[in-house]
């Protein structure tokens, strides 16, 4: 009898052990990566930080997918099949005033944020400081930082809103009116009695590219008796948008703890997103409330 010889021995021993390996259960992701990819940042952080984006572009007629990045580095999180995914979310094609969305479990600490679109960049912002434990967007006790980008009518621009910097008072709310048309815009403070303004006083007037501040005490009033600013085309009152000075639900632009620094940026009246041609042209946009706003 012919005897297998050694070394043919532990090579079928080989071959038997890497054929066991190969067949044994590996849990692979079914998208997505299974570690990070280079150059990324995994939001996952507990407690995390939340940063709300808000992009004002004049987009092509199709949906465009846009992609986060924090201090240069892709954002990414973990998909439900265990991998990593980019962070992309979608945007309705036309106009996007109006249509945010936020970042969360970021790693505290201070970050330049930036959105991505095929590789080009849309915008990049100034610094800014993400604490822990912003929580859910709409959390009504929290307001979060926040970017603006802008990128219509051949202007490029960028803005952040910072709720460390608001004032000692947690009754005022902190309203800048950016005026970002050729023309005038005028500010005024009225009340707002039967769903109709009455009893208005000038704030300011805005100069074309220029901005106004102004603090306001929002009122616990009803639906339809309450203050408001209106913001209007100083040659056209019918281009306007109301801010409602109200507390309490049922007011569109009530303002609460979640509220106390806003940026609202005026764009001229324009059509909502191609997928929605009958809704309501916007004139401005709030960084709290988007586009919405009281009676004309």
């Amino acid at each position: 009898m012919t005897r297998p010889r050694p070394f043919l021995l532990l090579s079928l021993l080989a071959f038997v052990a890497l054929a066991i390996a190969a067949c044994a259960t590996e849990r692979k992701p079914i998208r997505g990566f299974d570690k990070p990819p280079p150059g990324t940042i995994v939001l996952d952080a507990d407690p995390g930080g939340t940063v709300v984006i808000w992009p004002i572009f004049a987009g092509t007629d199709g949906s465009q997918v846009f992609r986060a990045r924090l201090n240069s580095q892709d954002a990414v999180i973990m998909s439900s099949q265990d991998g990593y995914d980019y962070l992309d979310w979608t945007m309705p094609g036309g106009w996007t005033g109006g249509w945010d969305n936020s970042l969360t479990g970021i790693p505290p600490g201070t970050y330049v944020v930036e959105i991505d679109s095929a590789g080009q960049s849309w915008g990049k912002s100034a610094p800014l400081a993400v604490p822990a434990g912003g929580g859910n967007r709409y959390d009504s006790t929290v307001q979060n930082p926040t970017v603006v980008f802008t990128h219509f009518d051949d202007q490029v621009g960028s803005w952040n809103i910072d709720p460390s910097t608001q004032d000692a008072d947690p009754a005022t709310d902190e309203i800048t009116v950016t005026n970002l048309l050729g023309e005038d815009v005028a500010v005024e403070r009225c009340m707002i009695s039967g769903g109709a303004r009455t009893s208005c006083t000038p704030v300011g007037t805005v100069a074309p590219q220029a901005e106004l501040r102004t603090v306001e005490t929002p009122m616990a009033s009803s639906k339809t008796d309450h203050p408001a600013l209106f913001i209007h085309l100083a040659s056209d009152a019918s281009q306007s948008y109301q801010r409602d000075l109200a507390l309490g639900s049922g007011v569109s632009g009530s303002a609460g703890p979640a509220c106390q620094i806003e940026r609202i940026f005026v764009t001229g009246v324009r059509q909502g997103p191609s997928f929605s041609p009958t809704g309501p042209p916007a004139f401005a946009m709030s960084t709290c409330f988007g586009n919405s706003s009281g009676p004309p």
